[in-house]
């Protein structure tokens, strides 16, 4: 997932600002998932900005003399996000690498249409996951290392399958949470920003 869209979906919640963005994105272990740095998530905010999908909206002081320009998403902005978010679905490959992402912000979407995103990935998967047999049974005796790729591509696909179909269950059982990205924990002035 791109910083930008990881910024429209952070933005989708509120106003913010950067310092703010990059804090919450650290309390949900973004960097665990997805490679993304501070000078990458200020280079987003701005091309967001220039292209107006976020507008600045107030500057606040801090403690150290600094100023920190808070940001608001703009209906354009709104769109680009809810159509990235349902792009980033629709991309192929483990969902390590393509889903966790998008998984912080199931409750900036439509869930009708997030179940729909849902069942087309697992039934894209059941299809890739129906041609390995007769792929394997064309190949015949394979040498060690591509008998393991080709078992490890096997149980990848079988895992996600099976990963997204407890996800579109809980989906399916009750609302997708409207929790925010910041523990519940956390006080008002790390919230803020204040340090």
């Amino acid at each position: 997932m791109k910083a930008r869209l990881l910024v429209l979906g952070m933005l989708h919640r509120g106003d913010l600002h950067p310092y703010e963005m990059k804090r919450r994105f650290k309390a949900a272990m973004v960097d665990c998932f997805l490679d993304i740095d501070v000078g990458t998530l200020y280079y987003a905010i701005r091309q967001l900005e220039k292209e107006g999908l976020i507008g600045a909206i107030a500057e606040e002081r801090v403690v150290r003399g600094g100023v920190r320009t808070i940001y608001r998403i703009t209906p354009k902005g709104r769109a680009e996000f809810q159509d990235g978010f349902f792009r980033q679905l629709e991309t192929d490959g483990p969902v390590s690498q393509t889903l966790y992402g998008a998984m912080l912000f199931l409750h900036c979407v439509d869930p009708a249409k997030l179940i729909e995103a849902i069942k087309g990935r697992i039934a894209r998967l059941e299809e890739l996951i129906d041609k390995l047999d007769p792929v394997r049974a064309q190949m015949g005796a394979l040498p060690t290392g591509s008998e393991h790729l080709f078992r490890h591509i096997e149980q990848q696909r079988r895992l996600d399958r099976d990963w997204l179909r407890g996800l579109l269950a809980d989906i399916e059982a009750e609302p997708v949470e409207q929790a925010g990205l910041v523990p519940p924990d956390t006080d008002a002035s790390a919230r803020r920003g204040d340090d």
